[in-house]
């Protein structure tokens, strides 16, 4: 046993110091949990990456005009997935915009306190007008392109409190390109989502190329959600890596008529199911 008497002044403050440290990262950790807790986020590490996951997923199929067959069950499904992947999963079912805005800030501030991986994934109708992109909550009164900014969420909203929260990745996946009855008659709309930049250390997935539509499915999830779900869950796949598999088969699938599509300012490796093992 080492003799802490035999240790110069220096190292024993050296020591002092790292344990004052662990402790505070400690008190960090612990009061991270049980703010996530009493917001219905609750933080929990990855197996074997001591690293934060937490997701924010929201499914909306009940719109009074043009209800969806799968966002419902794309969100159950992908709840499903990303907790047997170490994520902290909340999700929201046919959500009002109070409820959508709300559960947007808790992420962005969950995320804050707790760092390491962030991921919101829409699945619904979605917009863009000029060049934004909105994501549409349940109930939303859309008579007009002046309506919009305040009966829908602005996905640069997801995206600023994920950016905020300076952690190391943030994912946001839409499969939010469905054609969208609220938008016909809108002079400044344009068909499906238009491209935005990702900034530093973000990725962000669309069910389809700006611009272009994709189709609710037929099965019990969507086309798009099905092919990300089965990729997602394969060990040594980097991010790129599953969507550009989830790219070819949805495109194969619909005959050319949906290519997924992606905007990457990653600066790092991300495994959803782990890294390939050691050589």
């Amino acid at each position: 046993m080492e003799n802490v008497w035999m240790l110069s002044s220096k190292q024993v403050i050296q020591r002092a110091v790292s344990w004052l440290l662990a402790a505070m990262c400690l008190m960090l950790l612990s009061h991270v949990e049980l703010w996530a807790q009493s917001k219905g986020l609750n933080v929990e590490k990855t197996g074997g990456t001591g690293e934060h996951r937490l997701a924010l997923l929201i499914g909306n199929a009940a719109y009074d005009t043009a209800p969806l067959r799968n966002p419902v069950n794309d969100v159950r499904s992908m709840t499903a997935t990303l907790r047997a992947l170490g994520f902290t999963v909340n999700a929201l079912e046919n959500a009002p915009l109070n409820k959508m805005k709300q559960a947007i800030d808790d992420f962005g501030e969950a995320l804050r306190r707790g760092g390491g991986v962030g991921l919101f994934y829409f699945s619904g109708h979605g917009m863009q007008v000029k060049g934004r992109n909105f994501i549409i909550p349940i109930g939303a009164q859309v008579k007009g392109e002046r309506d919009i900014e305040y009966e829908s969420v602005d996905v640069g909203r997801v995206l600023g409190k994920m950016e905020d929260a300076g952690n190391r990745v943030n994912l946001v996946i839409l499969d939010a390109c469905r054609d969208n009855p609220f938008a016909r008659s809108f002079r400044s709309a344009a068909a499906g989502l238009a491209s935005m930049d990702a900034a530093s250390g973000t990725f962000v997935a669309y069910a389809t190329a700006p611009g272009r539509t994709a189709d609710d499915g037929s099965g019990s999830n969507g086309l798009y959600t099905e092919q990300l779900i089965r990729y997602m869950k394969l060990p040594g796949l980097k991010v790129e890596d599953v969507f550009k598999r989830v790219r070819v088969d949805v495109e194969q699938q619909s005959s050319g008529k949906q290519v997924p599509w992606e905007s990457s300012s990653l600066k790092g490796d991300f495994y959803f199911a782990g890294p390939p093992p050691d050589p």
